[in-house]
């Protein structure tokens, strides 16, 4: 049997071969420094919110966009201008579509609930209701009920074709007379075409009926006698300087004359006084209230104004051209002029430049009504106004110009010595500006020299060979000025401290 000793055992002190006898192996281990897991976490931990911040106070949008399918141009309009979305990015597109009324919204190309941002790019699908070109079969009319036509006309949506009612002894009630066609033939109808359908009503009844005297009364009256005695009424409108609005100035059948029931009979109408329109252009408001008192026919709007050269209230435009009739139902839109200085509130103080609803925004909003001002920020040190707040501002500007807006750096603190409130260790020695910008004091006095002085500073922590915890490792400004007794240092200027920490050691 083979000797169960191990290999090298067989080599004793004095079996060994001299070599063997006269090295001496000693095994040396490196030294490795140990990782600082949790320096690493933090770290990892710091550069994630960072990131997330950035993302969510720099790109993620904020305007939650809504479901406009179904709603109109006009819906999406005064959202984009609510919103100050950029109108350029939005586009709207035609398109034909039978189930959906003209004006409607079909698609959006941005779904319902999603976050956009100001610029976003925004296409619409606007309906145009039924195609007018489309081609649609014409029944055989003439074998159709009323009920029917009107079947077809409303399944068809045919918006031109009409049925219109008359009597007639040859035709049964309800059946079609004739019918005629006006822009195209029957066999190339389409929905665009107008299409007249007569449909009797039947015999005519034989009640007779004997007119009454209309002439100046109302309207209503002549309208009710029609409806009970079954008569059909024509309404014809027209000026008139004698009768009043709404009032009868004549009739087609005289007073006293007998018809049957079913026949017609015109009435004309008064619309009022014919009201032409004046040119208003260099007119004052008040010589317009003035006129529109004694036209009180006239529905004028004075609400809109911009900027001009003309004297404030002074009528620069508007939308009735002069001499036209005047419809009492339509509206006249003057364009006033707001005169040529800019009167600026006071209730912007305070306030940063550019808040929401703040003196940025209304000067866009003055601008867009033709102001055309600028705006030329001055920075001042202030002892009442914090950092980056509007301090004042011009109240008023000419049209055209630029305007002064004052904004605060914040106090400019003097740097001074501390008397006797912080002291060294042996409790002689003051500490002292000069102690911090040579780094010789510790974190504890460090920041109560700062808090005491009220200076706008930050702390970190690192580690630094030949350093105690707690002590300062280096001290800067913002701005890498001195920091020393005797200087100024502005409020908005941040002095930045590092301190030893040990855990920071690698």
């Amino acid at each position: 049997m083979p000797d169960d000793k191990n290999f090298l055992d067989q080599f004793s002190d004095q079996g060994k071969p001299a070599s063997f006898q006269e090295e001496e192996r000693i095994p040396v281990q490196r030294e490795r420094k140990p990782l600082n897991v949790k320096a690493l976490i933090i770290a990892a931990i710091v550069l994630a919110v960072l990131g997330i911040l950035s993302y969510f106070l720099f790109f993620a949008p904020k305007i939650e966009m809504p479901d406009f399918v179904g709603k109109t141009r006009s819906d999406v309009a005064a959202w984009v201008k609510q919103q100050g979305i950029e109108a350029s990015g939005v586009i709207f597109d035609d398109t034909y579509d039978f189930d959906s009324a003209e004006g409607t919204i079909l698609k959006q190309s941005v779904e319902a609930g999603r976050k956009v941002r100001k610029d976003v790019k925004l296409n619409f699908t606007l309906s145009l209701g039924p195609d007018p070109e489309e081609k649609i079969s014409v029944p055989n009319l003439s074998e159709m009920t009323k009920d029917e036509i009107q079947e077809w006309i409303s399944s068809n949506k045919l918006l031109k074709t009409k049925t219109v009612t008359a009597y007639n002894t040859e035709v049964p009630e309800n059946e079609v007379i004739d019918y005629s066609f006006s822009g195209c033939e029957e066999d190339n109808f389409t929905r665009g075409c107008t299409l007249k359908i007569n449909v009797s009503k039947g015999a005519a009844p034989a009640g007779k009926v004997s007119v009454e005297d209309f002439e100046k009364k109302p309207f209503a009256t002549v309208e009710a006698w029609a409806k009970n005695n079954k008569i059909e009424l024509i309404k014809v409108e027209q000026y008139s300087d004698k009768i009043d609005q709404d009032y009868v100035i004549s009739q087609s059948i005289a007073s006293g004359k007998t018809i049957k029931e079913g026949d017609t009979m015109t009435v004309v109408v008064s619309k009022g006084v014919a009201v032409y329109m004046p040119n208003m252009v260099g007119w004052t408001k008040k010589q317009v209230d003035a006129w529109m008192r004694k036209n009180p026919t006239a529905y004028i709007d004075t609400e809109k104004g911009i900027y001009s050269s003309e004297a404030k209230d002074v009528v620069l435009s508007q939308s009735l051209s002069a001499g036209s009739l005047i419809d009492p139902s339509s509206l006249i839109e003057l364009t006033m002029s707001l005169g040529n200085i800019v009167d600026i509130p006071g209730n912007f103080v305070g306030g940063e430049y550019h808040d929401r609803g703040g003196l940025h925004d209304w000067k866009d909003q003055q601008n867009e009504l033709g102001a055309d001002i600028t705006v030329n920020r001055i920075y001042e040190f202030s002892d009442d106004i914090p950092v980056n707040k509007i301090i004042r501002y011009d109240n008023g500007v000419y049209v055209g110009s630029s305007m002064n807006v004052w904004i605060s750096k914040g106090r400019n603190i003097l740097l001074e010595d501390p008397k006797d409130l912080f002291k060294k260790e042996d409790g002689v020695t003051p500490v002292t500006w000069a102690d911090l910008y040579n780094c010789k004091l510790v974190e504890d006095d460090a920041r109560a020299l700062c808090d005491w002085a009220n200076i706008t500073y930050e702390v970190s922590y690192a580690y630094a060979p030949g350093k105690a915890n707690g002590e300062m490792i280096s001290v800067r400004r913002w701005d890498d000025k001195p920091i020393a007794a005797g200087t100024y240092l502005p409020e908005s200027i941040t002095v930045y401290i590092t301190i030893c920490d040990d855990s920071y050691k690698q």
